[in-house]
């Protein structure tokens, strides 16, 4: 691995287990590679939660302003600026727009007989402004469950096919282990990759993305074709070694052009 000018993260199932915070140590690594390069975080959660599970335990970095974090699949990016988060751009959708997507999947599911009643948990439609979230088994469901439920994503591409002839006019992605994320066309973190490399004046090929889902159809796929350096991952404890990697490689590269 040769150290690239700046790091990009995927959330759930990357830097932490599905719907939970980042372990702190796996904030204390962020940190420390924080020291060294920019870093994004490009996730389909909300900034609320990210915000509230652990961006304050990052605050105090002496190089906060580095951080960009991109809720919502890059539909939104948050910049710390004047001791505050704020928003740097967002892709929001109208009422109108939210509310046929809402019928769509409503419509969808309806159609597609894809999700029997859970004896647990209901189906959540979360609206998000910049993006229109279908949790299928809410956000209480354990992990375990959660894995268990649609391992080879046939009930979400099922649905998928049907939302695609529906609104075709929008993005739809799996994303996580039981969610759809919609957001407007081509808004999906291949535009959050290149909005941060025009934003940093770096090339995308000096970049590096982490993720879990780089896969065929996977929600981190989409970045490949800006010509990004990627890493795939199976969980946070594989991405923990990337990080230790990163700050290995771009130490050694600073300490030899001192």
């Amino acid at each position: 691995m040769k150290c690239p000018q700046a790091a990009i993260f995927d959330l759930d199932d990357t830097l932490a287990e599905s719907f939970r915070p980042p372990t702190s140590g796996m904030v204390t690594k962020l940190r420390t590679l924080l020291d060294l390069m920019p870093i994004a975080i490009m996730t389909a959660a909300g900034f609320a939660r990210i915000e509230n599970q652990f961006l304050s335990e990052l605050a105090d970095s002496s190089f906060i302003s580095r951080l960009y974090v991109f809720p919502n699949s890059t539909a939104e990016c948050y910049v710390y600026k004047n001791k505050a988060w704020e928003i740097a751009y967002s892709e929001s959708l109208t009422k109108d727009e939210r509310l046929s997507i809402t019928e769509a999947i409503r419509e969808s599911i309806a159609e597609t007989e894809t999700f029997p009643a859970h004896p647990k948990y209901e189906p959540m439609i979360i609206d998000r402004d910049a993006q229109i979230a279908f949790a299928a088994l809410g956000l209480d469901a354990s992990l375990e469950e959660k894995q268990s439920w649609d391992p080879d994503k046939a009930k979400r591409k099922k649905l998928v096919t049907v939302l695609e002839k529906k609104i075709p006019q929008f993005e739809i992605l799996m994303g996580g282990m039981t969610t759809i994320d919609i957001t407007r066309k081509n808004v999906n973190k291949a535009y959050g990759v290149r909005w941060l490399s025009e934003r940093l004046g770096i090339p995308t090929s000096e970049m590096l993305y982490v993720g879990d889902a780089l896969y065929p159809g996977g929600n981190d796929e989409v970045v490949i074709a800006t010509g990004i350096q990627t890493r795939s991952v199976t969980g946070p404890d594989k991405t923990q070694i990337v990080i230790d990697e990163l700050v290995k490689v771009c130490n050694k590269k600073i300490n030899a052009s001192n």
